[in-house]
């Protein structure tokens, strides 16, 4: 083939000048997309540089300000007195001194939003921890430590050191990071240090600073000092990690120093990594994102498509000049061997000369339209069908629960409860007006709506039994056949609950996985109920695997209701898994089903 393309003088010269082309634009591909690669790198780290400075202004700023801070301190000699003899005494303090610190100690949480408390350490190694919610001063065990602290210098400690101090200390919120100054007397022209005053910030402030820049949350922030303590991690890990990229500690000087923005590989990962070096206080501002998060743009990809477009094209043009002969019959047998292939969107195209291929090219372009019209009639056709029966199994369902709840109320009015009669028939009346609507796929977080209000009516019943829902709101968007976890939850309360127990506990949680590269929605519903036998978990399995419709008895019906059409719907592999709870006790029913919203189950 590439012989006889060769073969001419002119097809040489078309092809050494198509060759040509394609390669000066293969190049200036490379470049500009190198180019803009670069500058769009730069201008999406702009972000993240501008946020590390935030970050590293709130922390400075706090610093900064720690003598005005510490002012409710200084401004009563009486109650600064009274500190100092805590200093120097240790507790206990009599009532009146103790308010006196407690209130000199809540004046200067008041003024700033984050902070959470205070520890007061002495010399003589007494801790005690002033907490805000409480308003009160507690002593603590101080452990022994390697912390050295500097007289009249600002100090910074980080969530991991303030927890080491006591095994006794409180956290007064999820993470927080302590400033160190020094508590000191006049003594004639001396200064005598009696201790350190550490007061706690909560890092939530350098995490809604970050939330505020919108910023992508794969991005990671972290503030260090110079002995990669983690003062504040965006991930919540305080931990020292593998993944944990520290800056180059080497910087020295007083000032803000901004150290560019860096590729590293880690753990076969790209990263981009920054940091913002304060010399005053020695700590780091820093920043890593992984290097896929910025994604080729739509000038990259234009510029792609271009490039590609112009070497397709001349290759074409090549092709075409060499080729004008036209070869319709391998031309048709092609559009038969696609057609075969079942691509029925395929068609001939029709030359304007009217010969006997051209008849040919129409009968076929007419069989493949009439085909493909047939094989969509019986694709809607079996859609019908399939929705049909979704519909008559999925109805069946109602009269079953409504028997057993109209029996719960009756109990309830025969005990004389009429008001938990009333407030079971408006939860019923809200299921029921659910069931009137027409659609048969609902989101799964109106099926857990669906639910709890089914819980709500067993509690009026039994008392004795918690339960909980274990999902995050991004999966609760997701589509699900409308009363699947309804009759698991039945199940459970008919087969599972155990009466004389306090105990009793039903867990529905839903968790995305992965399984060959697809994802999947797994739910578990689990009860510490009574477990099943084995001959017995064998027949249910027998039965889940008969089709519903087919099967006359009552028993194991709901669940082989839910199994039939979550496969209806999903495909075999979606049908119910029933087994032994965790420790082997209870019972377990999983299934796991595609994230498919429920405009697109329609």
């Amino acid at each position: 083939m590439i012989k006889k393309l060769t073969s001419g003088y002119y097809s040489r010269m078309l092809l050494i000048c198509i060759v040509t082309v394609c390669t000066v634009t293969g190049a200036l591909f490379l470049l500009s997309s190198s180019l803009i690669r670069t500058q769009e790198r730069n201008e999406y780290l702009k972000n993240y540089d501008i946020e590390i400075n935030n970050l590293s202004s709130i922390l400075s700023t706090k610093q900064n300000a720690m003598a005005n801070t510490l002012a409710p301190v200084f401004n009563s000699a009486s109650r600064y007195q009274e500190l100092c003899r805590l200093y120097q005494e240790g507790g206990p303090l009599d009532s009146a001194a103790n308010y006196s610190i407690v209130q000199m100690l809540s004046e200067i949480c008041r003024y700033d939003q984050y902070c959470r408390g205070i520890l007061l350490l002495t010399e003589q190694g007494q801790l005690y921890q002033y907490n805000i919610r409480y308003d009160t001063i507690v002593s603590l065990p101080l452990n022994q430590t390697d912390l050295a602290f500097t007289p009249y210098q600002l100090q910074i400690l980080s969530d991991t050191q303030l927890e080491d101090l006591s095994d006794e200390y409180e956290k007064p919120a999820d993470h927080v990071y302590g400033l160190v100054g020094t508590i000191y007397d006049y003594f004639g022209e001396d200064l005598l240090p009696f201790g350190q005053i550490i007061i706690l910030y909560a890092t939530s402030e350098f995490t809604n600073s970050i939330t505020d820049a919108h910023l992508d949350e794969s991005g990671l922030f972290t503030l260090t000092d110079t002995k990669k303590n983690i003062i504040y991690s965006s991930d919540g890990n305080y931990e020292a990690s593998e993944n944990l990229i520290f800056p180059d500690f080497s910087s020295e000087g007083s000032n803000t120093v901004q150290i560019p923005a860096s590729t590293i590989t880690q753990d076969d990962t790209k990263y981009y990594h920054a940091s913002a070096y304060n010399g005053k206080y020695e700590y780091y501002t820093n920043y890593q994102i992984p290097a896929n998060l910025i994604q080729i743009s739509y000038i990259q990809v234009v510029l792609a498509v271009l490039a590609l477009f112009i070497c397709l094209a001349s290759i074409l043009l090549y092709v075409v000049t060499l080729r004008m002969s036209g070869k319709k019959i391998k031309t048709i047998q092609a559009g038969m061997s696609l057609v075969g292939q079942n691509n029925l969107d395929y068609r001939l195209h029709v030359p304007k000369s009217n010969d006997e291929f051209t008849q040919i090219i129409n009968s076929f372009n007419g069989m493949c339209d009439e085909l493909q019209r047939n094989v969509e009639k019986a694709y809607l056709y079996e859609i019908s069908q399939k929705k049909a029966e979704l519909y008559a199994m999925q109805t069946s369902i109602n009269p079953h629960f409504l028997y057993n709840t109209l029996e719960q109320i009756r109990v309830q009015i025969m005990k004389g409860c009429y008001s938990d009669a009333s407030q079971m028939l408006l939860l019923l009346s809200k299921l029921y007006r659910n069931q009137t609507r027409r659609n048969l796929y609902v989101s799964i977080g109106e099926e857990l709506n669906l639910c709890e209000n089914l819980i709500n009516l067993y509690m009026y019943r039994y008392g004795n039994f918690d339960y909980e829902f274990i999902i995050g709101n991004a999966l609760k968007i997701y589509g699900i056949p409308k009363n699947t976890l309804q009759p698991l939850i039945e199940n459970y309360f008919v087969h599972g609950l155990v009466q004389d127990r306090e105990d009793n506990l039903l867990s529905v949680s839903v968790q995305l996985v992965k399984d060959q590269e697809k994802e999947y929605l797994e739910f578990h519903i689990d009860d510490n109920g009574t477990s099943i036998l084995p001959e017995d978990l064998k027949v249910l399995e027998e039965k889940l695997s008969q089709p519903v419709l087919s099967r006359n008895e009552d028993n194991g019906f709901a669940l082989s209701n839910v199994n039939t059409r979550l496969k209806l719907v999903f495909g075999e592999d979606a049908g119910l898994k029933a087994s032994v709870g965790n420790g082997g006790s209870g019972f377990r029913i999983a299934f796991r089903i595609p994230p498919i919203l429920p405009e697109n189950l329609q």
